[in-house]
């Protein structure tokens, strides 16, 4: 081997090697310190079948198992292995994951899903069916999920609401004009409401979410005494196939409940979402 090939051996192993860079946020808001730290969901997203993009995660995932895992903060990249998890099957098998990445939901504000990228079983008969964190994966508050465990939701089931919150546009906030995950429109946008699914999501056409859809969920919105359901005038933070998905509200009044129809989206294994909803909390 000549120098100049071993020179670009040496760079591939780097490259393959170093962490990705995630885009944290300046500032952590306080909040969540007063609220404790879990594990939310965990879904077998993908069976032996990640698509060849996936390469842009990792160079072996193509052919692989996916399952993201939700938390109910922000997670620390700093404390994230891919030894921290382990998972079990219906069999009893124990499975430690290969390979574990925030991306693609990667930007400021978001960094609360985790996906592993490995071989945890095969559905039907050997789903992964729990999953333990046995690391010590921190929060950026922090605080310690080590011991913390979640049923892992079936291949065959539909994606879910796991966490949403609402926040508005402030000197906080990263906001993103570009198409690419782009954010509300600001001069329309009174309030945000982000939904992170259990796994990546789109329309049940294959297509990204639109017009089409915003008849399809309904935020309850308080107002003093009183309440208000309202639909959002613009779906958000798409294009980035991740599953963040923001709804734009022009109404005021701070949002506290989320309803989804059930047949509004579907994951990357085409199953359609049941009628999910959750309570919104704020960010701030």
């Amino acid at each position: 081997m000549n120098k100049i090939n071993l020179l670009i051996l040496v760079l591939l192993i780097i490259a393959c090697n170093t962490k990705p860079d995630y885009t944290l946020s300046d500032e952590n808001p306080p909040v969540t310190k007063e609220r404790k730290a879990q594990i939310i969901s965990a879904f077998f997203g993908l069976d032996n079948s990640l698509p060849l993009i996936s390469r842009a995660l990792w160079k072996e995932a193509p052919g692989q198992d996916g399952m993201p895992l939700v938390f109910s903060h922000e997670i620390d990249p700093n404390t994230m292995q891919a030894n921290d998890f382990l998972i079990t099957t219906a069999k009893g098998q124990k499975k430690y994951a290969d390979f574990v990445t925030l991306r693609p939901a990667s930007e400021e504000f978001e960094l609360r899903t985790i996906l592993l990228i490995g071989e945890y079983g095969d559905h039907p008969d050997n789903e992964p069916i729990n999953i333990e964190i046995i690391g010590e994966l921190k929060s950026r508050d922090g605080q310690n999920l080590q011991g913390q465990k979640m049923k892992v939701t079936s291949l065959n089931d539909g994606p879910f609401i796991s966490y949403a919150e609402h926040f508005i546009f402030d000197e906080n906030y990263p906001y993103n004009k570009e198409k690419k995950g782009c954010d509300c429109v600001k001069n329309k946008t009174t309030t945000i409401v982000r939904t992170v699914w259990a796994g990546g999501v789109i329309a049940i056409n294959g297509e990204e979410l639109g017009n089409d859809q915003l008849e399809k969920f309904t935020i309850t919105l308080k107002r003093d005494t009183d309440s208000i359901k309202v639909k959002p005038f613009q779906i958000a933070d798409l294009n980035d196939n991740d599953n963040n998905v923001d709804l734009c509200i022009k109404e005021k009044g701070i949002p506290v409940y989320i309803e989804v129809d059930k047949h509004t989206v579907i994951d990357p294994n085409g199953d359609e979402n049941p009628k999910t909803s959750l309570s919104i909390i704020s960010r701030w």
